[in-house]
């Protein structure tokens, strides 16, 4: 789909009154989207663009802000175009956005000092494992387990165990202050600013108006505190960062400041501001505490609602914040799997199937239990297991085996990694989780979702459509602006695709299978050496 796609829907309001119409921004790591959608939460209009990613050396991968910025223009003005309408009929925008892609600037002059460095990045390895490993960290950790002894405060549990990692904004930036001159020296006289990528689009669309984020997506940074809700003034410190750089915090709902002119021929307000993953459960109407919403995309991400508190975990589950509005501060805990899309990508590359939409029927194919499993580890294991130094493959293979066994195995072991991470979210949930939303694009696999609702023995609802990053922020967006009043009246406006339900007379037997992958997955695991591990990264 490129930017002049249109929508098979074309806007209809009623004669006499004035459209009321959001623009609904979804930058991802390779797709830039724009939706239009009318106060009945129907996509009028559309457009995408490709985000390019630069590889300017093997551990860096960054994005062009220009080449972001322009196409960011292109895409909102074509969705608009694309829905048969002018500007003038946006009653208000909203961003959603990739967490922990991050950029400098100059506070004077705007320039930005680098390129945006992706949460794919890997430049500050050699930090991550010093401050990982180093005494500060040691102690911190240690104090923490005390603290958390004799105080129980769940916030101590989390830093007991704290350990960085590359995909965290924290040594990143540590890494550009530590290695760029002027920025440091700038930093320190009070000169750069600092920003996620909502926050230097904000600046940029409000002509530097407004430097800010939104707490779902501070909490994407390591930088920031979920369990006091502001900036980690500690870490800051110890990190030698000046609180200057950092952007105020917003609610995500609210008044994010008005379009300059000169982008789209009038004043656009812009009324929300959440991270993919907020945007997701809220597209989701997960608004209920113990509300599971499962995002199948390149990654899959695993969110709790958890409510007014944060989750602490020794399993490498995160606290992070899912958005705030009116009704309060919703925090969620987050566990991920890097590999999912990826491997149904990779099947499809090396030739297992001709598409994507094959695989479903393939593994169905496939009569008794399994026999064959695949590990899906191509950038490690994460939660609960979290081992970088996990490889993926095959284990089980036959002079009998088949295609199908291969697709079949593939698809499971997504579906175990879901259930794996499920099941450490049910472990350390003090509260009940709830039926299970999915979204994103393998979660139109009807194999893996029937799979997933009879692991976890709980309805899977599947969206009728699967850009619910999108229908949340646009949710987010229209309350903001005035279009709804509450949570309570989105309920309505979701629509569901189709349910699944646990065949619970299966589930012991997939179970069993389960526990055989487990111990296909223990042969696979610490694998790569670091230097193997380092070459396989870049």
């Amino acid at each position: 789909m490129g930017a002049s796609e249109q929508s098979n829907q074309t806007p209809d309001p009623s004669p006499g009154q004035e459209a009321c119409y959001i623009a609904s921004l979804d930058l991802g790591t390779t797709t830039l989207r724009c939706f239009i959608y009318d106060k009945n939460a129907r996509v009028c209009g559309k457009a995408e663009e490709k985000v390019t990613l630069l590889y300017p050396s093997p551990e860096r991968v960054e994005m062009d802000p220009e080449e972001l910025w322009e196409k960011f223009i292109t895409v909102i003005n074509a969705a608009v175009s694309n829905a048969g309408l002018n500007p003038g009929t946006i009653r208000c925008l909203g961003l959603s956005t990739q967490r922990a892609t991050f950029i400098t600037w100059d506070r004077r002059t705007g320039e930005a000092f680098h390129n945006f460095i992706t949460w794919k990045d890997i430049r500050a390895d050699t930090l991550v494992k010093q401050w990982n490993t180093c005494l500060t960290m040691k102690m911190i950790r240690f104090v923490s387990s005390i603290l958390y002894r004799i105080l129980r405060s769940k916030r101590y549990l989390a830093a007991s165990v704290l350990t960085f990692m590359n995909i965290q904004v924290n040594m990143r930036l540590k890494w550009v202050l530590e290695n760029d001159q002027r920025v440091r020296e700038l930093a320190r006289k009070g000169h750069v600013m600092f920003g996620t990528i909502d926050t230097w689009l904000i600046y940029k669309l409000t002509e530097g108006k407004i430097h800010a984020t939104d707490y779902s997506n501070a909490s994407g940074t390591a930088l920031y505190d979920p369990f006091i809700e502001d900036w980690n003034e500690f870490f800051l410190s110890v990190f030698d960062m000046p609180r200057s750089i950092f952007p105020e915090l917003r609610n995500s709902v609210g008044d994010w400041g008005v379009c300059s002119p000169k982008f789209f021929g009038v004043p656009i307000p812009i009324t929300a501001v959440v991270s993919d993953q907020g945007a997701s459960l809220f597209g989701s109407c997960g608004f209920k505490r113990g509300d599971v919403k499962v995002t199948l995309g390149t990654g899959a991400f695993l969110n709790v609602n958890t409510g007014n508190k944060a989750h602490a975990s020794v399993k490498g589950i995160y606290p992070v914040h899912g958005w705030k509005d009116k009704e309060g501060l919703i925090h969620m805990a987050e566990a991920s799997s890097n590999d999912n899309g990826t491997v149904i990508e990779w099947g499809e590359h090396i030739g297992l199937y001709e598409s994507a939409s094959d695989t479903s029927e393939m593994a169905k194919s496939v009569k008794g239990p399994s026999t064959v499993f695949f590990i899906p580890a191509f950038q490690g294991i994460q939660a609960p297991l979290n081992d970088a130094r996990a490889t993926g493959g095959f284990l089980g293979l036959s002079a009998d085996t088949s295609r199908a066994h291969m697709v079949r195995a593939m698809l499971e072991s997504l579906g175990f990694r879901v259930y794996q991470m499920y099941s450490a979210m049910l472990k350390e949930a003090d509260y009940e989780l709830l039926s299970l939303r999915v979204d994103g694009g393998v979660a139109q696999n009807d194999f893996l979702m029937q799979m997933i609702a009879t692991l976890t023995g709980k309805t899977v609802e599947r969206p009728s459509s699967i850009d619910v990053s999108a229908l949340g922020c646009a949710f987010l967006a229209g309350m903001g602006a005035g279009i709804w009043k509450s949570r309570a009246e989105l309920i309505p406006l979701r629509q569901v695709d189709r349910v699944f339900h646990p065949q619970m007379d299966l589930q012991p037997q997939l179970l069993g299978q389960m526990k055989e992958w487990e111990r296909a997955l223990k042969r696979f695991t610490k694998w790569h050496t670091k230097s193997s591990l380092n070459r396989g990264q870049s």
